[in-house]
């Protein structure tokens, strides 16, 4: 089966997990990697091309063919990485990777983003017309890219829309692996109160309104918030956790100003010697920063119908985390 889909950054986890949701569908794929393998004779439903965001020639073979483009790579938050890393990939990468399905005649392209671009919300959720005010490189870097993405997209004539992803999870997912070790350990602490939300959407939900937005035409030029259907607070999910790890939840709690000094003497001494901190800025806000969105427009236009609630996702996350012996 030729594949007329393209997904980018298929190799990490988002990507991974968007190959396997179409190819449940029975649907084939392109998978576009930095460097591809060989072959796959274990899924002849995936084809691998190798390409690099940076380098038009090697996207413009990649659309031989394709009618739909996934747009999910991007280079994500080493503490380490500079500002013109991000402008290379996340802004001048999507330039290239737009013009080359322009050019291609793609009949439909999605477009990653993230709700980061919203910055803090507030407690209140906020949807898609909310204030824009990115907080970090990262996501300066993607209310960039995805500003460009719609710019040449009508430019060129090409249906193109946007999803901004809530923060994902689930299984096998690492970014809470820390934070649920420190759990089962102990060793975890409160800084604040914890009464602070936070919104997640699970990387099936992710995935499947990928594959909605693709199938609808009437969403040229618009841009959709997908997540979960509320939020949840911090406090709870670390409740959450550590019932799923059979430990009782920790009570001990710190003022959140002793956290944020320690983040900036962290990055400080790391700086000179090029190493990521091991504790920084952007995640020490965590404890912090209020993340809260109306997914209302997604039901509505795309028929987005996020199916795992959130306390279940997180369960089943802490329980691949079992599985994979990272808990031990």
């Amino acid at each position: 089966m030729k594949p007329k889909i393209l997904i980018t950054g298929a190799n990490g986890y988002t990507g991974k997990w968007l190959c396997r949701h179409l190819n449940e569908k029975g649907i084939a794929v392109r998978a576009l990697v930095h460097n591809a393998p060989s072959s796959d004779s274990s899924n002849p439903l995936i084809e691998y091309v190798s390409g690099d965001l940076r380098d038009l020639a090697s996207l413009k073979k990649a659309m031989e063919g394709i009618e739909t483009v996934m747009h999910l790579a991007a280079v994500y938050r080493p503490a380490n990485v500079t500002r013109k890393d991000f402008w290379d990939v996340n802004v001048e990468g999507v330039r290239n990777i737009v013009e080359a399905a322009a050019e291609a005649h793609v009949k439909k392209f999605v477009h990653c983003s993230t709700v980061g671009v919203h910055g803090t919300t507030g407690r209140h959720p906020i949807n898609e017309d909310g204030p824009i005010k990115p907080d970090d490189l990262y996501q300066e870097s993607k209310w960039a890219g995805e500003q460009l993405a719609l710019s040449i997209a009508r430019e060129k004539g090409l249906n193109l829309t946007v999803l901004r992803p809530a923060g994902i999870y689930g299984p096998g997912e690492k970014r809470f692996l820390k934070i649920t070790q420190m759990i089962k350990n102990g060793r975890f602490i409160m800084f604040g109160n914890g009464k602070v939300s936070y919104h997640f959407v699970h990387v099936s939900d992710f995935c499947e309104a990928f594959w909605l937005a693709s199938q609808k035409e009437n969403t040229n030029g618009r841009v959709y918030i997908i997540a979960d259907r509320t939020p949840i607070d911090i406090a709870e999910v670390v409740v959450v956790l550590a019932k799923a790890v059979g430990v009782k939840p920790p009570t001990f709690k710190l003022p959140y100003a002793l956290l944020w000094m320690a983040a900036i003497v962290t990055e400080i001494l790391c700086k000179p010697f090029g190493i990521q901190p091991p504790m920084h800025r952007r995640r020490a806000a965590w404890f912090r920063s209020e993340r809260a969105y109306n997914i209302d427009r997604a039901i509505k236009e795309l028929g987005y119908n996020p199916k795992v609630e959130t306390r279940e996702g997180l369960t089943q996350m802490v329980d691949s985390y079992k599985k994979a012996g990272w808990l031990n």
